[in-house]
């Protein structure tokens, strides 16, 4: 699992504020989004796994490993 930024290489940790508008990187490549029910948007990097939850406020309310199905 690595740590997800965004503007100039801030790494990102629960409750920081990271927008709704910034998209944030890990693993050297922007993380993909998807919007959630609640107005947040849920980020998955296509290198590692890491998920990154935003919440509709863009607070970082999560960040762990992705699970398996």
């Amino acid at each position: 699992m690595s740590n997800p930024t965004i503007s100039y290489g801030y790494e990102l940790e629960i409750a920081d504020d990271a927008g709704l508008d910034d998209i944030p990187v890990c693993c050297d490549d922007d993380m993909t989004g998807k919007k959630t029910e609640s107005g947040g948007i849920d980020y998955t990097c296509g290198g590692c796994g890491t998920v990154l939850e935003i919440g509709e406020g863009g607070l970082v309310s999560d960040i762990r490993e992705k699970t398996s199905a």
